[in-house]
């Protein structure tokens, strides 16, 4: 492949996206990237207006190109990006350690608020990314460059120069293969390689257990089907290869000073297939894919290797009468042995029986629940609020069922402690409330990047409250339609302010509220902008003014995403003040609230 590759590649993201036609082929080379490394996989929107922000390039952007959130991580990573669209130009070690050495003194002075040398969209990108990590969230650099070295010498110099550069922050270089490779794993949508074969150490020698095998596999084999197959050889990993320096720094070790003892160190791979054949020293396989020892099959693919060693392969084949029936098979041999690795809880729980009833019922409310990797959004569910991942339905479970919007901000993984996870996605999850909270996030995503331009609010309390408190909006809509549908009444909240540990476990009530949005409305759209305009106004922009004023009579700084990361907020300020605001005379918020109800008289 050439640059050609990527050329057609940037053009059709001009055909697609209009707005990215102002720009120059570099930038869309960068989020080209940002596209396909970090918003493939169905269920996370690929929005040409929000990606547009990411983008910091330019003059005084102390060599950052664009800044954002990981979508697919589970604390919102933040995620730093620097790019260079070249083919033939020699990529040294010292361009590298330049570009990370301005890198990192960006992040140092931006941290400290040091800001006055950098452009408007650098300092703006930064403060949104940093607003919306959680607490367990990692800063992550990610390098992206259409140059290919000339060899895996030349390659893992410039990768050790970067990683050896920072201790502080994971660090990841993608050249132009892994690019490429990328591209066409996710346009081709395969989760797994047809046809491939890979050699063993003796003739026929193998262990059989079933109609499954345990073999030993040339790593210098391994190493040229990886460079050959590149991630779709791991397509059915429930996490592809993740970057864990332990890891790779003992793997490498090995490699480099005891290849001989590979063997005993290393757990080695496991092999999914539809059926496989032994034939002398080699092993054909049909429909396979590397469902453990992504990191392991990662480092021998970039390793020198001088003298060829060999690792464990365990080779299972899939059982089952019928394609699902094999799917769910892989799936449960790829959870099982990737229990102990550091993957996504939400992978872990894709194929759970109440997972499986969920998408059922969500089904009913014309909503495809997305919980595996690989699956893909049918052609029928074509608004975004139609389409729903795992994740996303437990934060907005975490914010507004379970009223807990400062935990579903700023620490979502406690959706998967039993406690929360089973009222969000249990027997109990009213699918219908899960439903229309897909749509009040939709309108949500609509009021912010739209409605509250130009309106005048104050930009040092309510705009970071309209911009950054949506869980805290989700919470407030619901606890009003919790009270409209008569789950609770405001005095029995009232009666419990001052006693929290009761005060939570009634607010979790649902009663027999089956939905939020009882009746079919005209002029939905504006219902909600309305109630978003009140709450973050008059409620959330009231309270973090209050908050913010005393914080500054005792000295202390506090930052808009500081108050939203507490659900202690939420209990001690925002209920009072909601539903003071709720029960005003002539009160906008009431008739809204109502009117989505179907409780207006």
């Amino acid at each position: 492949m050439s640059q050609d590759f990527f050329e057609y590649h940037i053009e059709t993201m001009k055909e697609k996206y209009p707005i990215f036609k102002m720009y120059q082929n570099y930038h869309i080379f960068t989020l080209l990237c940002i596209k396909y490394f970090f918003y493939s996989e169905a269920g996370i929107s690929f929005d040409q207006d929000m990606i547009e922000d990411f983008l910091t390039d330019g003059a005084n952007d102390g060599g950052i190109d664009a800044i954002f959130n990981d979508p697919t991580s589970e604390g919102n990573d933040l995620i730093i990006v620097q790019s260079k669209f070249y083919e033939n130009t020699e990529l040294g070690t010292d361009n590298v350690a330049g570009e990370l050495y301005k890198i990192n003194e960006t992040l140092k002075k931006l941290q400290n608020n040091k800001i006055s040398e950098f452009n408007e969209k650098l300092v703006t990108a930064y403060r949104n990314a940093t607003s919306q990590m959680e607490d367990n969230a990692n800063i992550r650099i990610v390098f992206f460059t259409s140059y290919q070295p000339k060899n895996k010498r030349e390659r893992n110099k410039l990768d050790k120069s970067m990683r050896d550069y920072f201790g502080k922050y994971d660090l990841e270089m993608n050249f132009r293969s892994d690019i490429e490779a990328q591209i066409e794993l996710c346009d081709n949508g395969k989760v797994c390689v047809d046809f491939d074969k890979i050699t063993i150490d003796e003739k026929d020698n193998y262990l059989k257990y079933k109609n499954s095998i345990i073999v030993n596999v040339s790593a210098v084999s391994l190493q040229e089907l990886q460079n050959r197959r590149r991630n779709g050889l791991l397509g059915m990993n429930l996490r592809y290869y993740v970057r864990k320096k332990d890891v790779d720094t003992g793997i490498e070790k090995t490699i480099q000073k005891e290849p001989e003892n590979f063997w005993y160190k290393n757990n080695g791979i496991l092999i999914i297939c539809d059926d496989y054949k032994i034939d002398g020293k080699e092993l054909k396989l049909w429909k396979f894919s590397i469902v453990n020892g992504g990191q392991t099959t990662n480092r021998i693919g970039r390793a020198d290797i001088d003298k060829d060693f060999y690792l464990q392969c365990k080779v299972v084949k899939s059982e089952g009468n019928t394609a699902e029936e094999r799917d769910r098979f892989a799936l449960d041999i790829a959870e099982a042995t990737n229990a102990q690795k550091p993957i996504k809880k939400a992978d872990l729980k894709a194929n759970t029986p109440e997972q499986i009833r969920l998408k059922e019922r969500l089904n009913r409310y014309q909503v495809y629940y997305i919980t595996k990797k690989g699956d893909k959004t049918p052609k029928q569910y074509s608004e975004p609020y139609q389409t729903a991942t795992l994740e996303q339905v437990g934060k907005l479970g975490l914010a507004a069922v379970l009223q807990m919007p400062g935990s579903s901000r700023s620490n979502s993984q406690r959706m998967y402690n039993d406690e929360y996870y089973y009222p969000i996605f249990g027997k109990s999850a009213k699918e219908g409330v899960i439903a229309d909270l897909l749509k009040i996030s939709y309108y949500y995503d609509k009021f912010v990047k739209f409605y509250i331009k130009d309106k005048g609010y104050d930009e040092k309390t309510v705009l970071p409250m309209m911009k950054n408190g949506r869980t805290f909006q989700y919470a407030c809509i619901t606890f009003l339609c919790k009270i409209n549908y008569g789950v609770f009444t405001y005095d029995t909240i009232a009666g419990l302010l001052s006693n929290q540990d009761n005060l939570k476990s009634v607010l979790r009530e649902m009663g027999d509220m089956e939905s939020l949005i009882s009746v079919k409305l005209q002029n939905e759209e504006d219902i909600f902008m309305n109630i978003f305009s009140v709450i973050g106004n008059d409620v959330l922009g009231y309270c973090f003014d209050n908050a913010l004023y005393k914080a500054e009579e005792e000295q202390r700084t506090l930052a808009p995403s500081d108050y939203l990361k507490s659900d202690i907020n939420y209990y001690r300020d925002i209920i009072r003040r909601v539903w003071h605001i709720y029960n005003k005379q002539n009160s906008i918020l009431k008739e809204n609230i109502e009117m989505l109800c179907g409780t207006k008289k």
